[in-house]
């Protein structure tokens, strides 16, 4: 469902209340005068708003300064207990929920490990709910609080159907109605993201703390995908389909993609490939490799971490590709920050610099020297941190 469609709590009742909160977010505590002072508005119409928004309890005003100087003035915050929204992200591997209340804090976990790659659209659909009510019993609030909730999904999505288009990780992910089932199954607004656009904004929100105004975050897994932050604005697309690297021919080989293409650097480097390469050319017991009955990608990167010559291979193979088209990315887009997902730590410090090499010897030497390229810190619940911050932005506005 496109976000401006959604039929949402709004928080914010205008322009000023909505830039006003939208300051507290990234720069709480701040007093009024700091606010005038970023905003540039009369003091007069700020401190007018921001009393209908303390009367509301939508913000909350604590003692301490914000400013220096004998005066001290009461900073202002988003109120946590107002309510809350869920973000759920579902991929081959499993579910992962959050609860989060408006002031942006994690209240309520969940992870559920499963392999949904092979399940029917409707098991997987009952399975997100399950995870969507299991969280909800976590949180400290009447469940008459939630504002929302995010489904973030792993593959390329009909915004403004609330649809599910197809999935190359998932056997029988298509042209599935999540919007509409979670909405009647749930009673909640539903909005439904890409899992790379809301990555991005996790990192962006919870580990950058909205630092940077040009960004690339690489997504690495079953699937290969980047988010895109240009110029302080999140890049989606005509019909929300940007970001797909995993789909950027990087061989002439005849591998086949699930997408339909060949060559595709999904095929040839995500953990799909690295465990497909694996379990074809494992030959003798040299391998640690060989005392696994089925491989995984993790199997393969972690044994590369522990010096494995297979396994090394196949992972220096694979990075070698990626890092090149990282580059090409970073040649036309000219970010300051590539951020990789943190599952590379996994395959240990040789294959990173593989990477990394990879990376800066295909990247102009211009963009080269305004270019900080680095591993995330983020571990987990990713994409469910960044479809329930989607959410509450979406509240903040009008």
């Amino acid at each position: 469902m496109s976000i401006d469609k959604l039929k949402l709590s709004k928080i914010a009742q205008n322009g000023t209340q909505s830039t006003i909160l939208q300051i507290v977010r990234d720069n709480s505590p701040i007093s009024r005068s700091g606010i005038v002072s970023l905003t540039g508005q009369p003091h007069a119409a700020i401190s007018r708003s921001t009393a209908v928004l303390l009367e509301n309890k939508i913000l909350l005003a604590d003692s301490g300064s914000d400013t220096n100087g004998p005066r001290r003035k009461r900073g202002l915050e988003l109120n946590s207990d107002y309510g809350y929204v869920i973000g759920i992200e579902y991929s081959a591997d499993g579910i992962e929920a959050v609860a989060m209340n408006t002031a942006y804090q994690p209240i309520a976990k969940t992870d559920k490990k499963t392999d949904l790659a092979n399940l029917n659209q409707n098991q997987i659909l009952e399975l997100i709910c399950e995870s969507v009510k299991e969280v909800q019993k976590k949180v400290k609030m009447s469940e008459d609080k939630c504002i929302g909730l995010a489904a973030v999904d792993p593959g390329l999505i009909d915004d403004d159907q609330g649809m599910s288009v197809f999935a190359t990780t998932m056997c029988n992910w298509n042209n599935v109605p999540v919007v509409d089932y979670c909405q009647q199954q749930l009673k909640l607004p539903v909005m439904l993201l890409g899992s790379s656009k809301a990555k991005t904004l996790a990192v962006d929100r919870m580990e950058l703390k909205n630092s940077i105004a040009n960004l690339l975050y690489i997504e690495y897994g079953r699937g290969i995908a980047c988010g895109i932050k240009l110029n302080n604005t999140y890049i989606s697309g005509e019909g929300h389909l940007a970001g797909e690297l995993g789909h950027l021919q990087v061989s002439d080989s005849n591998v086949v993609c699930r997408c339909g293409g060949v060559g595709c650097l999904e095929a040839m480097a995500s953990l799909t490939a690295l465990a497909q390469t694996a379990s074809s050319s494992i030959e003798s017991n040299n391998s640690i490799l060989s005392q696994n009955k089925s491989i995984t990608g993790m199997d393969v990167l972690r044994a590369a971490a522990q010096n494995d010559k297979l396994a090394s291979r196949i992972v220096d193979e694979a990075f070698d590709r990626l890092g090149a088209a990282i580059a090409g990315l970073v040649n036309i887009l000219s970010p300051k920050l590539v951020l990789l997902d943190n599952i590379i730590n996994e395959a240990g410090p040789d294959a990173v610099t593989v990477l990394m090499r990879s990376l800066q010897k295909t990247i102009l030497a211009s963009h080269r020297r305004q270019l900080e390229i680095r591993i995330s810190s983020l571990t987990s619940h990713i994409g469910a941190l960044g479809g329930a911050a989607a959410i509450l932005d979406n509240c903040l506005t009008v």
